[in-house]
């Protein structure tokens, strides 16, 4: 059972970067200004490398752990008798929000914050954008889920849900992809546009320090995050940055920032 969930996830993720690839090639938004070849290697090996750390080294996943939860039934939402509906409603919304949060923390704590920076040195955004996590940083997300997890023991299909949602809506939300403003402004009042996150990518700190989030774009309204979105960024990446980072230095840390 766990092989078939990790291959769901995996069709969906394979599924969601071809649709997004293809909607970035004919509905482009913004002219690269860094060669693509060389970003999407970075990029795909960076998840290639969190994929294998992660599965086959880090052994379990927030999938496992709630199958883990699901077979010892003494968990939170056991005790109190939750509907199962009720109950994975519930998780993934908690799940939505607890990472939201601990993205702000990544840029809030400087230690924390050398890890997420690999993800902000792209100097272009596009859908591969969403694969550049450094595997510390990868590894955090997965602890911080599991153990809610594992507290809680939701139903096994709303972490997956959840893991299928965040993959494809980070896709979703870095792709180079020109919505019209009058959908952006209907969609973004709930799911994070392309145009809503793009804010947050911005070489600007007073932009970057805004509009976190990935899937539900209410965790930044309800915490005061977001900052209106209806315009063009003008420099993407660190602050004052100017070069791109091999992938050598991107595992290594080795940043200017």
């Amino acid at each position: 059972m766990l092989e078939n969930l990790y291959l769901f996830n995996l069709w969906a993720f394979v599924i969601g970067a071809i649709v997004f690839w293809l909607s970035e090639y004919f509905f482009q938004y913004r002219k690269n200004t860094d060669s693509k070849k060389l970003r999407w290697g970075e990029n795909f090996s960076m998840t290639f490398v969190n994929t294998v750390i992660i599965r086959f080294l880090f052994f379990v996943t927030p999938i496992s752990a709630a199958l883990y939860a699901q077979n010892n039934s003494i968990w939170i939402f056991h005790f109190l008798w939750f509907n199962e509906i009720v109950a994975g409603i519930i998780m993934f919304l908690l799940l939505d929000m607890i990472i939201f949060l601990e993205h702000i923390l990544f840029h809030k704590i400087p230690f924390l914050w050398k890890f997420h920076s690999i993800h902000h040195s792209d100097l272009d955004m596009d859908f591969t954008t969403a694969l550049r996590f450094h595997f510390w940083e990868s590894i955090f997300s997965s602890i911080t889920k599991i153990f809610f997890i594992i507290i809680f023991g939701p139903p096994v299909w709303s972490v997956v849900a959840f893991e299928v949602v965040l993959n494809v809506s980070a896709m979703w939300n870095h792709s180079n992809i020109n919505l019209p403003k009058k959908i952006d402004s209907v969609v973004s009042k709930l799911i994070v546009t392309p145009k809503f996150h793009e804010v947050h990518h911005s070489q600007n700190l007073g932009e970057s320090l805004s509009n976190y989030w990935f899937f539900l774009s209410i965790w930044d309204h309800f915490y005061k995050t977001y900052l209106p979105h209806q315009r063009k960024i003008h420099k993407l990446g660190m602050k004052n940055q100017t070069k791109r980072y091999n992938l050598k230095k991107l595992l290594l840390l080795r940043t200017d920032k």
